[in-house]
């Protein structure tokens, strides 16, 4: 009797353990601290998986100005080769000119698992608002063929782009969406490299813009764009590839409350009306959109701000049937939160980057980001819904 009752400590004491590390919050790792590296400021996180493992960050290095382009701005990236723990000193993916005046920013980076590369398409040189017909808002490539240890020499890739967008016509100003893009996996399509850029559908400053998709079929040597816009009136946008094949656009709401979400059912080529999708909210910021395959159930998790007009609350929602409907698990940061990055890392748990601040006058406190990573199990995740524990790592 005697020896079963300790066998069966043992085996309650293993099993308490075995849960609280599948379980236990994350622990906030300082990733781009504002002051770091003579740099005031930080924003526009990017999380990817290179092909040896490692994870690379990416951020917009802003210097003394927390403002977007024409800002000079240097785009710079951090390895961790022991999931999101330790960081590498920084590295240069697009250099900003302080004698030019010109700089790079808002990149999305995607993981090109047929070659083993990454591949990084960003703006620069003039703003978005500030772009015309004489000095557009230019559109980069970089590749990185070591794991984002370095990257090759900044390619402009803008006749490209713009050609597909504006044709013949007027060419106003694009940038792109920044954070993640994707790499297809399935179909005739599959190896098809994806992102999303907004442009502006006239002269007007602080006008409409339109999604288009912009895609390369080479491994991000030459790009293409959708046939048609997605939305006529979005913003930043995110593209996720549904167990169907089908493609889901998330899309900034300029209106704020709810997210706008598009399909495309041909690899990205053609895309159906906006829908409103009033289960996840949506205060007009960027996100970030996965697919998760957990014990055989297909999820999506989708990160945003928490708040139908306020940028605060950073929070993972999960949808169950490729986006119809969405559920609030966890809240990754409790407080003035933006744009966030998400990736799924070799193991099977999750890495995110997260915007801890903010850049609005008119609310209390110092405008400005520090960027902390985040990693987590799917199981801590998905218990939001048991505990309703809702998560703040305070430093």
């Amino acid at each position: 009797m005697k020896r079963l009752t300790i066998l069966l400590l043992i085996f309650l004491a293993f099993t308490s353990c075995s849960t609280t590390e599948t379980t236990k919050n994350p622990v906030r790792v300082p990733l781009f601290e504002m002051g770091e590296s003579g740099s005031q400021f930080y924003r526009i996180p990017a999380l990817v998986k290179a092909a040896d493992g490692a994870l690379v960050a990416i951020a917009d290095k802003r210097g003394e100005a927390l403002g977007d382009l024409p800002n000079i701005i240097t785009i710079v990236s951090k390895r961790s080769t022991d999931n999101g723990k330790t960081w590498s000193d920084m590295s240069i993916v697009a250099q900003g000119d302080t004698i030019g005046k010109c700089g790079y920013g808002d990149a999305v980076v995607i993981a090109d698992e047929k070659k083993g590369n990454l591949v990084a398409v960003f703006s620069g040189n003039n703003g978005l608002w500030q772009s015309n017909e004489n000095n557009l808002s230019r559109t980069y490539c970089s590749i990185s063929t070591d794991n984002g240890k370095s990257w090759e020499k900044v390619t402009d890739i803008t006749d490209q782009v713009y050609g597909g967008v504006y044709g013949t016509n007027t060419r106003y100003g694009l940038f792109t969406g920044s954070g993640s893009g994707i790499q297809l996996k399935q179909g005739k399509h599959a190896g098809r490299l994806m992102l999303v850029v907004a442009a502006r559908n006239d002269a007007t400053w602080g006008g409409t813009m339109s999604n288009y998709a912009v895609y390369s079929d080479n491994g991000g040597i030459t790009w293409q764009t959708s046939k048609n816009a997605a939305c006529t009136n979005g913003d930043e946008a995110k593209v996720v590839e549904l167990t169907n094949g089908n493609i889901l656009m998330s899309i900034r709401n300029r209106a704020k409350g709810h997210r706008l979400f598009s399909f495309s059912t041909d690899g990205g080529e053609t895309w159906s009306e906006p829908l409103l999708n009033k289960t996840i909210l949506d205060p007009a910021c960027n996100g970030d959109i996965i697919a998760y395959n957990h014990k055989g159930k297909n999820l999506l998790l989708h990160s945003l701000p928490a708040s139908p007009t306020t940028r605060e609350n950073v929070t993972i929602y999960i949808s169950e049937n490729n986006g119809e409907t969405w559920v609030p698990k966890r809240r990754i940061y409790n407080g003035y939160s933006a744009y966030s990055s998400l990736q799924v890392l070799d193991d099977g748990t999750i890495g995110i980057i997260v915007e801890e601040g903010k850049w609005d006058s008119n609310l209390p406190g110092e405008d400005g980001f520090n960027l902390g990573y985040y990693h987590f199990t799917i199981d801590w995740l998905l218990e939001g819904d048991k505990q309703d524990q809702l998560f703040r790592n305070s430093m």
